[in-house]
């Protein structure tokens, strides 16, 4: 699963399309406008929109960074970092459309990176390659959707 799929990006902005501002969580602290304007910080984290510290040690960068992004389920109640969890230093919710937009702003403007972007590297596992990060943000969003019955 890799946003920059169209096929799979087309399916992830359908289900975006599906939420609305009545829609709760099944778990989690965030309501769905926090959750679009943490997503949306993610992905502005990838492009370099976003400056997150640097937290990334040898073992995330070696021996956790393939297991997260390809292997195991994105887990519940994971810590986020400060620059992107809305309810700390992140994007605050505005209006629930406009949030919603700007969550499908931030996917078009991944998704038309060219190859060779230079990709910013996540907090935890450092740098990343394009395919990297496709992975881990349609995982990171679908774990989000899910999260809010979409």
């Amino acid at each position: 699963m890799n946003l920059f799929d169209k096929q799979k990006r087309d399916a992830v902005i359908n289900r975006i399309n599906r939420l609305t501002p009545e829609s709760q969580a099944l778990w989690g602290e965030m309501n769905v406008s926090q959750m679009l304007c943490h997503c949306a910080d993610s992905l502005r984290m990838a492009t370099g929109e976003r400056e997150v510290a640097d937290k990334s040690s040898f073992v995330f960068r070696t021996i956790f960074k393939p297991l997260f992004i390809y292997a195991l389920p994105m887990p519940k109640g994971a810590p986020t970092a400060k620059e992107i969890n809305p309810m700390l230093d992140g994007t605050k919710p505005t209006d629930f459309e406009a949030d919603r937009q700007a969550l499908l702003s931030c996917i078009e403007n991944m998704c038309s990176r060219q190859e060779n972007y230079e990709w910013s590297p996540h907090a935890l596992f450092g740098k990343m390659s394009r395919r990297q990060w496709g992975f881990l943000v349609h995982k990171h969003i679908d774990h989000h959707l899910k999260q809010f019955g979409a």
